[in-house]
């Protein structure tokens, strides 16, 4: 297993945080056109399912954050 850097963790996060910010924004948006009629129950999933994925990675790296510190 590759070993890593509190850099490394930082950086990482700070994207990630980031991407996270833009799913939940466009999770946002696609149950508003899916209140008004759409289709997109398959996204809608997805980008949930991202956003766990996400969070569940931040966790991990501020658990390796704290060890580093």
């Amino acid at each position: 297993m590759e070993e890593y850097e509190l850099t490394d963790y930082l950086a990482a996060k700070k994207s990630l945080v980031s991407t996270l910010h833009k799913i939940e924004q466009a999770l946002i948006s696609l149950e508003e056109k899916q209140a008004a009629g759409g289709n997109l129950k398959a996204q809608i999933t997805l980008s949930k399912e991202r956003v766990k994925a996400l969070k569940l990675s931040l966790a991990l790296i501020d658990r390796e954050i704290t060890k580093l510190s």
